[in-house]
């Protein structure tokens, strides 16, 4: 409890309009929570693209396991056109919310929570963004690497691969699958550095 009122703390002094980034399973969505608990208005990008996506998706399941559950595996049959389709939605998305961001008040909180491929929507709107919140980067540590990439097998979650997904003869398509996460990893991190203004270590934020 201590380190999460020091996280939550330091969240709070950044400003009043926050963008979190960073991989998927991290805890974007249990920090945006806490921000919302404090008055700020919270906008939930994997919801918000369910809600593009799909016209009914299964309340028991959940919006972004059924996300997860219609995307699939990059070794799955229409995987790309889907992927294609996520990425569209995704972008018109991150575009929406700043046209919200340009006509909010200065002074309404609002955080973001976005998607780990939030990148991937493109260097024009991330940087408008960054104009209009403070990017916040949840970091990821490579000392968690295999842990990570554990809970991702685990529980998968709709992902933008890229060309980062290649299955090795040798391999199955689960191994292929691990091994190229891991790398997939390395690379957004790469990426979230670009757009933040501030960075929170692995072992701060982790819950």
């Amino acid at each position: 409890m201590m380190k999460e009122r020091g996280v939550l703390g330091e969240l709070l002094t950044i400003g009043p309009k926050i963008t979190l980034i960073g991989m998927s399973g991290l805890g974007k969505s249990h920090w945006s929570k806490l921000l919302e608990k404090e008055g700020f208005k919270r906008f939930c990008c994997d919801n918000l693209i369910a809600d593009r996506l799909f016209d009914i998706c299964d309340r028991a399941v959940g919006k972004v396991d059924c996300l997860g559950r219609w995307m699939g595996f990059p070794y799955s049959a229409g995987y790309k056109e889907k992927e294609k389709a996520y990425l569209s939605a995704e972008t018109q998305t991150l575009w929406e919310l700043v046209a919200y961001l340009e006509a909010s008040p200065a002074e309404e909180k609002v955080i973001i929570d976005t998607t780990g491929s939030a990148p991937y929507a493109g260097d024009a709107v991330m940087k408008r963004l960054g104009e209009l919140t403070r990017m916040v980067h949840l970091a990821t540590s490579s000392a968690y690497v295999d842990q990570l990439t554990q809970h991702y097998m685990s529980s998968p979650r709709p992902v933008i691969w890229g060309d980062f997904y290649i299955q090795r003869s040798s391999e199955t398509e689960k191994e292929a699958l691990s091994r190229c996460y891991r790398s997939l990893l390395e690379h957004r991190e790469t990426l979230y550095r670009k757009y933040a203004h501030h960075t929170i270590a692995y072992d701060l934020h982790r819950i």
